[in-house]
């Protein structure tokens, strides 16, 4: 949620944002007008990566201002808005809940990347499908209201596993989970633990099973994990692990350039070139292959980076070449 009391004005916020070219003085400008509820050009230029509430010094989650005045101003149309929710929405009765103390949440993975939860890192008790869906996807379509109308129900299904700790395998369930319900004052009555700390956990469990993969590799950072920069140490933990070089790159980190597909989805324009751009840089690191923590990202760039001979790596399948369970493609 924007803090007003803590924002200062200093503009960093669209002054360091990638998607427009802002001065500090317009910055400044466009940030007053936005609090006094007034649209502005970003509202219209903004796609919606969260790097903003990273960015601000102050905390004041800047990007929730901007969704607010994305959903006041219908920067997507309600008809849409309302399909999308009902595509989503769960109203039957929960069946085969499983009870454990640790379980899995693959969100609506499980029918559209059921390829990516094989294996014995995933053979846990798990849950997934529409009644588990994190509602995320909603501050992509200016609509930050139909996230926050639905998270409570979102924990309460995770909650009646009785776990005390559910393994996320999408980066926007544990964004959902361990910062924006919380803000939302809702109680998470259980420990949401991050698909990346899950496997170097796994991986330090089975340290003598390990078989470095000499790989040079650059890492797509996905939008969501601005909402939680303070995991990061887990990914490269990850690398080293499993014997993987994180490149150095532009776009990785605080500078992270996400994949570009909710461009295409707001109706903003071909990602292509933007997608070229990411790609480009990965290679000019000296990457042999990207590696992604969110599916959508690995969909999304999938096209650009087999046109430029360049392979993706899902972070889990990381772990599993690692155990030599599947083959690395480099």
């Amino acid at each position: 949620m924007f803090k007003k009391d803590a924002c200062d004005l200093c503009g960093d916020c669209l002054v360091e944002c990638q998607w427009m070219d802002v001065e500090r003085d317009q910055a400044e400008e466009w940030m007053k007008q936005m609090i006094n509820g007034d649209k502005t050009p970003v509202v219209d230029r903004c796609i919606t990566c969260y790097a903003c509430n990273e960015i601000c010094p102050q905390d004041a989650n800047p990007f929730d201002l901007i969704a607010e005045l994305q959903e006041k101003y219908h920067l997507v149309p309600q008809d849409t808005i309302n399909t999308s929710e009902q595509r989503y929405l769960f109203s039957g009765e929960l069946k085969d809940v499983p009870k454990a103390d640790r379980v899995m949440s693959i969100c609506v993975f499980g029918k559209t990347d059921g390829h990516l939860i094989q294996g014995e890192l995933y053979d846990l008790p798990r849950v997934g499908g529409k009644p588990y869906f994190c509602w995320i996807l909603f501050t992509h379509m200016g609509a930050p209201s139909i996230q926050e109308k639905h998270a409570q129900e979102f924990v309460d299904r995770l909650a009646m596993t009785g776990a005390k700790e559910i393994v996320c395998f999408h980066d926007d369930c544990y964004a959902m989970l361990a910062k924006i319900a919380p803000e939302y004052g809702i109680t998470v009555p259980f420990r949401p633990v991050h698909l990346s700390e899950y496997l170097v956990d796994y991986l330090k469990e089975n340290k003598d099973r390990i078989k470095p993969l000499n790989i040079d590799v650059a890492y797509n950072r996905p939008c969501a994990s601005r909402h939680t920069p303070e995991k990061e140490h887990f990914i490269d933990e990850l690398f080293e692990l499993a014997g993987v070089n994180r490149v150095e790159r532009a776009y990785d980190r605080e500078k992270a350039l996400c994949c570009a597909g909710v461009k295409s989805m707001l109706g903003m324009g071909d990602a292509k070139a933007d997608q070229e751009k990411n790609i480009r840089d990965a290679k000019d690191a000296g990457g042999k292959a990207i590696v992604c923590l969110c599916p959508m990202c690995m969909q999304s760039l999938s096209t650009v980076a087999e046109e430029n001979k360049i392979p993706l790596i899902f972070l889990g399948d990381i772990a599993r070449m690692a155990l030599g369970e599947i083959d690395p493609p480099v």
